[in-house]
Order: C-alpha cells, then structure tokens, then sequence
C-alpha cells in the first residue's frame, strides 16, 4: 500500500494511459487516490515502460496495445484480475498461486535453454523470471485492487 501527498491510502489499479495523443496503453499499474484523483506509475514498470515509450519514436496513428502482452508481471496480475474473488483472502492466495506458477515455468524454461546450451535464451529467461518475482514480492494487502 502507498499513501498519498493527501494522507488517503492509495490503490493499485490497472490504467489506460495515452502517449503523444495517439498511443493508447492499457492496463498499465498505477497506484491511484480516490480521494485527489493523483496517480503514480508503480516504480516496477515505470523502466520497462518508458522503454516501450521510447521505442515508440514518433507516433503517427492510433495505437492501441495492452502492457500485459509485453510486460508478463502485470499479464499474470491481469489473469488474477479477470477471475472474481469474494474475499481479499481469496485474491491473496489466487496472486500467490499465479505468480508462483509462472516462476516454475519460466524455471522449467531455464533448465531446458541450459540443456540446450543457449546463453541467449537463458539470459532473457533470467530476465523475465527476475521481474516475476520481483512482482510477486508485492503485498497485495488492499482489497480495492481493480482492473479497468
């Protein structure tokens, strides 16, 4: 949980944001005040995505993308969201259960690129499995956690 400027307990949403007017990203993590309608980007993703900003460059039509299809934390956090839950307790234990589900794939991936003798490929696994985890560290504490 984050506070505010305000003093109100900010909480984490999925947000549409729109670069240069044209590109339009959804479901990027926010933290969020109901109370003064302030935002943050949470500080995991803001990196990765300001490098898709960057790459980007200059934006000429309409675009629409998802950040889960090229941040795999928040797809994982998007399948937790698109499920109901009818307690925090409930929420909690899906999250865990997701993101610990991907570590194991991503760590059966790993052992097959090592069998395989593919640096490259092990690098980018270490990567994406580096930034799982680092999500699943969260604690999802707030039962206001929301998807729009």
């Amino acid at each position: 949980m984050k506070l505010c400027n305000c003093g109100q307990i900010m909480r984490m949403e999925l947000r549409k944001l729109v670069y240069a007017r044209k590109a339009c990203i959804c479901h990027v993590p926010v933290y969020a005040c109901q109370n003064c309608s302030t935002y943050e980007l949470m500080p995991l993703v803001k990196p990765d995505l300001l490098d898709y900003i960057n790459s980007l460059g200059d934006v000429k039509s309409q675009t629409w993308v998802s950040f889960a299809d090229i941040y795999e934390p928040v797809s994982v956090l998007r399948e937790v969201l698109s499920s109901s839950s009818d307690s925090l307790q409930e929420f909690q234990q899906r999250y865990k259960a997701a993101f610990e589900d991907r570590v194991n794939m991503l760590l059966d991936l790993y052992r097959f690129a090592k069998m395989k003798d593919d640096s490259v490929w092990m690098d980018e696994i270490m990567t994406r499995l580096e930034k799982v985890n680092a999500f699943s560290q969260l604690k999802m504490e707030n039962s206001d956690f929301c998807a729009s």
